[in-house]
């Protein structure tokens, strides 16, 4: 698994629970805004994942016809 992705997601999880659940006494637009940002760093993670899975996919699809 690459680690950029998955440190991505784990950010962003992180970020999503704390301004999810911490008690936090701040306004609308600075906690929409944190959590926008933290929602776009946990997807950016996310899609980081799959493609490098579909790539793997590929390559071990690729490397399996060779031998037919």
């Amino acid at each position: 698994m690459k680690i950029t992705g998955a440190v991505l997601m784990f950010i962003g999880a992180v970020m999503l629970a704390i301004f999810m659940f911490a008690d936090l006494s701040m306004d609308f637009g600075l906690w929409i805004t944190g959590f926008l940002i933290s929602t776009l760093v946990a997807v950016s993670g996310t899609v980081t994942l799959i493609i490098y899975l579909a790539k793997s996919i590929k390559v071990d699809k690729n490397t399996k016809n060779d031998f037919k």
